[in-house]
């Protein structure tokens, strides 16, 4: 009984065993299956269009690829990087198809490894077109042409800050400054090998030390060669080679010398525009009264300053001034002008307080002031006609001779004023006679303490010698 109960054990023993290696079997031949029906893949690596080898996977490649774009990053200051390998190209091999030949990763990355050439995305300035330098980037450019205006926006700022506490009370002024340059400036990125890539520093000062250019120069007042040579910064030497027509150094206003200086690569131009709140005077409107005396006026109504807004623009080019215009003007509140009454009526014997000339055609041969060391109180005048005549409306205070002014006249104008004519050869007048402005009193002469015919003429207000140039226009 025993025995059967083992004989029976073993034999369920080995239906299991037999179960399971059926089954490891069926998973050997199913796997087998499978392989055999999924497609092996390898890939042929071209450069350039040349074959270089074959890999298992193009991944491989790729990451050996963004693994050198780093470190070539790190090396050359975080520049965008590119290279040859840009060209790649990966052709898939279907391993169903007969393969010739295996695949060797390592062996194809160092080809490509010895194949490599790195290149460096960079900014190319070009000014009118000519290459003017290249550096890292686009905002290194920007940041460098800003360096060559920033001066000339500084001085212009420096200007706006000079206006503005130099404006008046009752002005107000806003200003406003741009930049920009007189030649055509262009930004171009392109790809170059590392060492073209030019510190900003070195690309500046090749801008701002310029190259020698061709000048011609308008010679102004006041200038010499040596002051052309210190303001332009060459040799006395230069300008007087390239223009061999100056003589001992002899030159004049108005003449054009040429020579040649240096000159930045970009000019800038600043455009200064600002605006201005301004007061507008009232102005006066006369009206005539022929109830008022001559020379009086009596203010009708007081006037009131409007307000304009102007607005100028000043046009610099590498700080020297190029034009300057007025580019609007509007009007803020009208002007009211004050109305003034100007009498007309005439009053015999009282003067208007203005003066006409005593003599036609007059030429003055000594003023008014100190002369041979003592003053002369008048002014003396010639002309080819004798004919003396009454400055303004009076009446005569004085006829006859007068020592030093030898035959004279005194007219009293009855307003504060009193003119007189001296030297006469002929007077025409008594004392008493009124005498209206115009009218004539005498003939030129030269007699009293003269040197030769002419007519000694002054004004008097309320006992002060006057210049009469100041009230009459010769």
């Amino acid at each position: 009984m025993k025995k059967r109960i083992v004989t029976r054990g073993l034999l369920l023993k080995l239906v299991q065993w037999g179960t399971a290696f059926a089954v490891i079997v069926a998973v050997l031949i199913s796997g087998r299956w499978f392989a055999k029906s999924q497609p092996v893949y390898r890939f042929d690596v071209f450069l350039d269009d040349q074959h270089v080898g074959t890999v298992s996977d193009p991944e491989i490649v790729k990451q050996w690829k963004a693994a050198r774009y780093e470190e070539a990053g790190r090396q050359y200051d975080h520049v965008r990087v590119t290279s040859n390998l840009e060209q790649l190209r990966f052709v898939r091999f279907d391993g169903n198809k007969t393969f010739q030949g295996a695949y060797d990763n390592d062996a194809v990355i160092t080809a490509l490894n010895d194949k490599l050439v790195f290149a460096f995305f960079a900014t190319e300035i070009r000014i009118d077109g000519t290459p003017a330098g290249i550096v890292k980037d686009v905002f290194t450019a920007a940041a460098l042409l800003n360096q060559v205006k920033e001066p000339f926006l500084y001085a212009s700022k420096e200007k706006e800050v000079a206006i503005l506490s130099e404006a008046g009370a009752g002005t107000r002024q806003r200003v406003k400054v741009t930049a920009e340059f007189t030649q055509d400036v262009q930004l171009l990125e392109t790809d170059v090998a590392p060492g073209k890539v030019e510190p900003a520093e070195a690309v500046l000062n090749r801008i701002l030390s310029g190259a020698a250019q061709p000048l011609t120069y308008t010679v102004q007042k006041g200038e010499c060669i040596s002051l052309i040579a210190q303001r332009f910064q060459v040799a006395a030497d230069v300008i007087r080679a390239n223009n061999p027509e100056i003589k001992k150094d002899l030159i004049r206003v108005g003449q054009t010398l040429k020579f040649s200086v240096n000159q930045p690569l970009l000019s800038v131009k600043t455009i200064e525009t600002h605006t201005e709140e301004i007061r507008i005077a009232s102005g006066i409107v006369y009206e005539k009264d022929s109830e008022l005396q001559a020379g009086v006026i009596q203010i009708v109504a007081n006037g009131k300053p409007g307000w304009k807004q102007v607005t100028y623009e000043s046009v610099r080019v590498n700080g020297e001034p190029a034009s300057e215009s007025v580019v609007d003007e509007t009007i803020l509140e009208m002007p009211v002008r004050t109305v003034v009454k100007q009498g007309t009526k005439v009053i015999p014997g009282v003067g208007t307080g203005k003066f006409a000339l005593p003599v036609l055609q007059p030429k003055v041969t000594s003023e008014f002031g100190r002369r041979w060391g003592k003053n002369h109180n008048g002014t003396d005048f010639v002309s080819e006609q004798k004919a003396i005549m009454a400055a303004d409306h009076g009446k005569v205070s004085f006829a006859g001779w007068k020592s030093g002014y030898g035959n004279c006249i005194v007219i009293d104008h009855q307003n504060g004023y009193e003119t007189l004519y001296g030297h006469l050869s002929k007077v025409g007048v008594r004392e008493g006679d009124g005498v209206n402005k115009g009218d004539k009193i005498g003939v030129m002469g030269s007699t009293g303490n003269s040197t030769g015919v002419h007519l000694h003429f002054e004004i008097n207000k309320n006992g002060q010698q006057q210049n009469p140039l100041q009230y009459l226009s010769v």
